[in-house]
């Protein structure tokens, strides 16, 4: 029963995938908009909410209306292949993306679309690039990045990139952390040196549901006096204390929830 659960949600999610990808990809020119959105971007939360559901993922939001009315940048946590997706079922976002996702099948066509940078992690002046670009791109919608740089262990989060906040402050831009906290963990984590279809298969093999809580922290506008290093040790503690609060129980899903 286990694997026949994880081939159906795989294919299911496949079949959605492709569909959406395309209708993003279409109406990417289109100049329609739907509160403050192009009409591509709503067509991807609604592809990613279909996914989550599939995945039996249920996202609980409190915060959505402020990360909806956030100009600037979003950090969250970082454990998970599911965390952009979680983030794009709230609300609108773009990220700043490694190179090689930019030649991934569908995922590449639908970060083209909706403007994601992407950068080479090893080459400095593709990073270099990447900051400029950032420091003069118009932040709505949002742009997520993941301070830590890479998945993190889950247990704790690993120390804050610097980076990240000198492209903020370079921009003198808003920064808005945010928590994304699952349970059960165990199952939906991105281990190091694990595979993505090995993570994606023990999430689509497992009854579930999971949860996925979001939460937004207060957030920063950021000065040419901010200082960088001042702010990511800030940053990163108020992420790690809300990953330790415990968190309510909360009935109704997002996933499916209205525009």
């Amino acid at each position: 029963m286990r694997w026949i659960r994880g081939y159906y949600r795989i294919c299911f999610s496949g079949l959605i995938l492709g569909l959406g990808g395309t209708l993003v990809t279409l109406t990417s020119w289109v100049p329609l908009e739907i509160r403050g959105f192009r009409i591509s971007f709503w067509i991807l939360v609604m592809t990613v909410r279909s996914l989550l559901g599939v995945l039996n993922v249920r996202t609980s939001c409190p915060d959505k209306p402020t990360f909806r009315a956030h100009h600037g940048f979003i950090f969250p946590n970082h454990v998970s292949f599911a965390d952009a997706l979680v983030m794009v079922g709230i609300t609108p976002v773009r990220f700043l993306a490694k190179a090689e996702i930019r030649s991934w099948p569908v995922i590449g066509m639908i970060a083209k679309a909706i403007g994601c940078v992407f950068v080479k992690r090893e080459d400095k002046k593709s990073r270099s690039e990447a900051r400029a670009a950032l420091a003069m791109v118009d932040t709505f919608p949002p742009i997520a990045l993941f301070p830590e740089g890479k998945r993190g262990p889950g247990d704790e989060l690993l120390p804050f990139r610097y980076g990240a906040f000198e492209i903020a402050i370079g921009g003198q831009s808003s920064i808005l952390p945010c928590a994304i906290i699952y349970d059960p963990l165990d199952i939906i984590i991105w281990r190091r040196g694990e595979s993505l279809l090995s993570a994606v298969w023990r999430t689509a093999c497992f009854a579930g549901p999971i949860k996925a809580d979001v939460v937004a922290l207060d957030a920063v506008q950021t000065s040419s006096e901010s200082d960088p290093v001042a702010l990511s040790i800030e940053t990163r503690e108020q992420i790690a204390a809300a990953l330790r609060q415990p968190q309510a129980e909360e009935p109704a899903a997002e996933t499916t929830a209205s525009l």
